[in-house]
Parts: C-alpha cells; sequence; structure tokens
C-alpha cells in the first residue's frame, strides 16, 4: 500500500475516537459491496487483550487485484474513479462512501485491523498493524503479507479489529450503540439489515415518529417538507421535525436536534441550524430528520469524518438559511399549538377543578377572575413543565388571594395579556419562577462546570491530569466555536520524532489537545498551569509544535485532506515580564500563534453564558426571600 501518514493518521484516523462512526463506516462499506446484511459481533464486558471486534458482510467481496489496486489505494473516490455514483450491478443502490478513509476508522480505536474476503470462492486475508504504518511512514509505502484463509466464510468480507484500546474501564452500551447506528442510517429494512450480537436492528428502532407528542385530538407533533429551497436548483429536502413530549434527554435517550441525511446515511449529526437561544424552550423538545441529497452529489460537502457538513459553499450555505427559518417557524407553531392543547386539557385536569372549588367561595370575586386568569395563562404559555408547577402555581394563588398587597399588582397585570413570564415574580414570591427555573434547568450543568473552571483557576490545578481530563470533557470551555478531534495521546510518537530527547523534556513532548474550527482550520492548544508564567521557553515550544504540524500537512500529497490553516493557542496564568517575551508574543501573533491567560479564560466563558447565569442569580435570591 502506497500511503500519505498524514492523511492515514491525522485526517482519518483522528476522526473516528468512538464506536458509533467506527461502526457506521464498516455498515456503510458492506452497503456499497451490495450487501443485504452485516453482522457486527461486539464485546458486551469490559475489554480484554483477547477481545475482538468483527463486521461481516455478504456482499460482493474482492478479489486479490481489487485489494490491491483499489481496497488499499489511499484516498480512493469510488464515485469518480468509477464514473458514477451507484452500483452497476444488483443490488443496485447509490453508494455510500467516497473519501476512501473508512477502511482505516478501526485505527480509531483498535491497532490492528483483520481483512478476509471471498469472492468467487477465492479467499484473500491480510492484517493491517498501525504500528507497522508508523514505522514505514518514511518510505511512505507498506506491504502486508497474505495469510491463509480462515474458511470461516463463504462470500462477502470480514472486519477483525484487534488490540482494541478503548472500553478498558467499562463496557460498551449495547443499546446505546444499537441507537446511534439507528439513527445514522436510513436504509436498514428486510433488504439490508444490520445484525448488533445476534440481534437485528429494526426499522422501529429509528422511527422517532412513534415517540412524539400528541395534541389533544391524538396527533403527532410533527411538521413534514419536501420542497426545493432555492427555486431551479434542484436542491431538495425531504423529511419532518418534530416534538418530544420531554425537554430533557435523560428522559428517553433520545438526543435533540435534526441530523441530515444523504444516500441514505447521517452526514450532520442533530443540531439546530444555529438558531440563536431565543427559541430555547421549543430546542429542548425538537427533533428531525431530513434528506439532502445535494450536499454528497457532483460536490462533496461533507466534512471528513462524515458526521457535518461544510458550511461554506453556495448550495450548504442555502440550506442553513433555510433550515434555521423552518426551525424557528416550528418553535412558534409548537409555542401555539401546545398552548391551546394546555389550556384545552387544563379544563379538565384535577389541578383546576381543585382551583374552582377552593376559590368558588371567596368573597373577592376579581381577585378570583384574575387568579384564573393568571393559572390559564402560566400553563397555555408553557410556563409550566409539568403538573407539579403547575399546582405550585394553583396553590400560590389560592394562598395570597387574601392578600391586598398582592391584588393590587394582580389587577394592574389582568389589564394586559400575560405573556412575559417576568410578570410573574412579582405574584409567586413563595413559587420558582417557572421561565428561570426551565432556564436553569437548561443550564444547571454549565454552570457547575463554569464553578468548577473558577475552583480550578484558582486552585491551581494540575495540568495532568486535572486540567487535561476537565477540558477534554468540556471542550466547549475551551472556546465554544472550537470541535474538539483529539487529546496529546495521538500526537506523542510525531513529536518524540520530530523533538530528540535532549531538546524536550518528556513531560513536554506532546500536543494537549487538537480541536478544529470554523472553515477546516487545525487548532493547536497547549495548556499549562493557572498560576503558570510563560516564558521564551515556552513561545518557543509551541511555535515549534506549530511549524512542526503544518510542515507536515504541506507535505501532504491530497488537498482534499490537508486543513486549510494552522493555529496555535498557549494557556496560562501570566507572561513574563521580560521585554523579550512580549516582542516575541506580537511576532507570534502575527502569525496565528496566540497566549491567552486562564483570567482571559474564565471571562469569557461566563460572558458566553452570561444571560442564563443572571436568570439563575434572580432565580436564587427569589427562593431565599
Amino acid at each position: 500500500m502506497e500511503f500519505d501518514p498524514a492523511t492515514i493518521k491525522h485526517l482519518g484516523v483522528q476522526m473516528y475516537s468512538t464506536l458509533p462512526p467506527v461502526i457506521s463506516e464498516l455498515i456503510a462499506n458492506a452497503w456499497d459491496a451490495g450487501a443485504s446484511k452485516v453482522e457486527i459481533v461486539i464485546p458486551e464486558d469490559r475489554v480484554t487483550d483477547s477481545s475482538v471486534i468483527v463486521a461481516h458482510d455478504n456482499g460482493d467481496g474482492m478479489s486479490d487485484e481489487e485489494i490491491r489496486q483499489s481496497y488499499l489505494l489511499v484516498g480512493r473516490d469510488r464515485r469518480q474513479v468509477e464514473g458514477k455514483g451507484e452500483r452497476s450491478a444488483a443490488p443496485f443502490r447509490r453508494y455510500m462512501g467516497r473519501k476512501g478513509l473508512g477502511k482505516f476508522s478501526g485505527f480509531g480505536i483498535a491497532r490492528q485491523i483483520e481483512v478476509e474476503s471471498v469472492k468467487e470462492s477465492t479467499a484473500s486475508r491480510f492484517v493491517m498493524d498501525y504500528d507497522e504504518l508508523e514505522a514505514a511512514a518514511n518510505k511512505r509505502v507498506a506491504q502486508f503479507d497474505p495469510l491463509p484463509a480462515t474458511g470461516n466464510i463463504d462470500k462477502g468480507t470480514r472486519i477483525t479489529l484487534r488490540r482494541i484500546e478503548k472500553f478498558r474501564k467499562r463496557a460498551v452500551s449495547i443499546g446505546s450503540l444499537r441507537r446511534h447506528i439507528a439513527r445514522r442510517f436510513a436504509v436498514i429494512d428486510e433488504d439490508f439489515q444490520v445484525i448488533i450480537n445476534g440481534d437485528p436492528i429494526t426499522p422501529e428502532e429509528r422511527d422517532l415518529k412513534s415517540l412524539l407528542a400528541r395534541d389533544v385530538n391524538g396527533d403527532p407533533y410533527i411538521w413534514n417538507f419536501d420542497e426545493e429551497i432555492s427555486p431551479g436548483t434542484g436542491w431538495r429536502v425531504k423529511g419532518w421535525i418534530g416534538a418530544l413530549p420531554h425537554s430533557s434527554s435523560a428522559d428517553d435517550g433520545i438526543q435533540r436536534g435534526i441530523s441530515i441525511m444523504a444516500r441514505g446515511k447521517l452526514v450532520q449529526e442533530p443540531f439546530w441550524f444555529e438558531t440563536s437561544a431565543g427559541q430555547q424552550y421549543a430546542l429542548a423538545y425538537l427533533i428531525g430528520e431530513l434528506t439532502a441529497d445535494f450536499v454528497d452529489e457532483e460536490e462533496d460537502t461533507v466534512g471528513t469524518a462524515r458526521t457535518s457538513l461544510v458550511w461554506d459553499t453556495e448550495s450548504n450555505t442555502t440550506l442553513l438559511e433555510w433550515g434555521a427559518g423552518k426551525v424557528k417557524r416550528v418553535s412558534r407553531n409548537w409555542s401555539e399549538k401546545r398552548r391551546y392543547d394546555n389550556l384545552k386539557q387544563l379544563e379538565d385536569a384535577p389541578v383546576y377543578k381543585d382551583f374552582i372549588k377552593a376559590t368558588e367561595g371567596s368573597e373577592h370575586k376579581r381577585s378570583r377572575r384574575v387568579a384564573e386568569k393568571l393559572v390559564r395563562a402560566a400553563v397555555g404559555n408553557n410556563l409550566v413543565a409539568d403538573d407539579d408547577e403547575a399546582r405550585s402555581i394553583v396553590k400560590s394563588c389560592i394562598d395570597f388571594l387574601e392578600f391586598d398587597a398582592f391584588w393590587e399588582i394582580a389587577e394592574e397585570v389582568s389589564e394586559t395579556e400575560l405573556k412575559d413570564p417576568a410578570q410573574l415574580i412579582a405574584l409567586f414570591r413563595e413559587w420558582e419562577i417557572v421561565e428561570a427555573k426551565e432556564m436553569s434547568r437548561v443550564t444547571r450543568g454549565r454552570i457547575a462546570t463554569i464553578e468548577k473552571l473558577e475552583g480550578m483557576i484558582t486552585n491551581n490545578a494540575l495540568e495532568v491530569p486535572d486540567l487535561h481530563n476537565f477540558f477534554k470533557e468540556f471542550p466547549w470551555a475551551l472556546d465554544p466555536r472550537w470541535h474538539l478531534v483529539a487529546d496529546e495521546v495521538r500526537y506523542s510518537r510525531l513529536l518524540r520524532e520530530q523533538f530528540p530527547d535532549s531538546a524536550l523534556p518528556e513531560k513536554d513532548r506532546r500536543i494537549d489537545f487538537l480541536c478544529v474550527a470554523e472553515g477546516g482550520t487545525l487548532v493547536v492548544v497547549e495548556i499549562k498551569r493557572p498560576h503558570s508564567v510563560a516564558t521564551a521557553k515556552e513561545l518557543g515550544q509551541i511555535r515549534d509544535y506549530i511549524i512542526f504540524l503544518r510542515g507536515l500537512f504541506q507535505r501532504s500529497t491530497d488537498d482534499a485532506y490537508r486543513p486549510s490553516n494552522v493555529v496555535g493557542y498557549l494557556f496560562c496564568g501570566s507572561v513574563s515580564n521580560d521585554p523579550a517575551v512580549a516582542v516575541e508574543m506580537d511576532m507570534l501573533r502575527a502569525t496565528q500563534i496566540y497566549v491567552r491567560q486562564y483570567s482571559d479564560l474564565l471571562g469569557m466563558v461566563k460572558e458566553s453564558h452570561r444571560e442564563f447565569l443572571e436568570r439563575y442569580e434572580d432565580l436564587k435570591k427569589i427562593q431565599n426571600k
């Protein structure tokens, strides 16, 4: 096999660090091979040295010649080479694969990939070893010796992953894996079966429509689409957006957001088309699936990891704008529809009947009318999440019914239509403000994370493992615009080769984090302790890393897998007062290498969550009164 190490290590392997995308690539390959089924075997206990992951399909299989000239050709675009986007023999299908990197996805979790393929009764078997690929990096050629056939397969291809590095401390969640796979493919049916540990994934497992909330007439909360997003372009989108009964994925295990499919496979993981937080209540309920085949037709606009789109093309920008408009419209419609249903259901609800019974003998007739209006508005305007909160409103109305000061405010509110939940603050001082409570429910985890980061900075947390593990779990704390693709483990070998033992101490021979920013920019992140002082030494280190990686990618033979840019960030407590360091920082800044202090980082994180934090603090003040 002739290969470029940058292609395999950085833009292939690094994009597949979790199990669902790895298995998805093996399933996509089986589909392209014309298989009617692919059987996946996953260890159900914690992985040991002898554990294996197996994917066996009954597709076409590959001859020795096809393996040499096609399968082992890195970055081969089957659609371009063969001059068509679909199979020429039965079963006639449109190809899912494109970049030719899926075969290496297994290296994201294992060190060895065994391939055994049978075509026309002739078997071929060999093993690709990641260590051998690294050793052959300078030659850019690796040879895999043929092995005798096992005799265990009659047709198709079997991929076996050995020396698995993941799942050593906790077992694979088979149920979670099945849900991920079911939502990644729209082609799983009786003609293409995906079987995991002997149990086929059923079409019902990906039928999220059956889980949608239903209105008072029993109809699901769903909005269907089938339209051309820009007249005359042929850019057509089909699919649906729906609303679930609950706002938290903890209640049903379903990731919120709208996914995008192309050629029957996921190309954009669930998201909300970058809509603003203004629709946050609705977004917590919305899911959906849209098919937009044009994103993977003439022009490849799917990211290397095949789980997100590249948005800087004309068609995808149009799709993003179209989707944002639809999400906003659905959010408004959902709110109106839910208000109507809530009021219909309220009339028969025991909590409402209790209110009528408790207040029917009150001497404050006007107060009762205002109280009833408040109850109906709070429930109808979706200001309550469940029956418990509705009961809290009713109890507050009953408790405050005789207080003149309370009703002076209530009478003012009664003269205007109640829309702003903040109007309830003055009325229900013993009740948790519903808007703030809903806000806090959504953001409580991030608030706790921000507080944890603040404590780690104050206490000068250790770089390894404390800070490293923290940012690995919460990469948005580094910068919300960055997507973490790798941590320091995968680049240690490269840096040991680049920097000899005499140049850098052991603890410095690594890159802490590798992220992807907008436009395909690769972001190299180096972290120091919160009370550290950056000197010329630290600046030189991050500079050498960036120079090294830029040179590495410039030597890549394929522009399609080369990042648009490589930038660097050094996180530290403060910077040395040495004038030479200031000069060096200015020079580095001009080459897109930056120094960011933890105090600035904390300020940035707090500012990005300022609205959430302010409303959360308001809630706590009211609760403490």
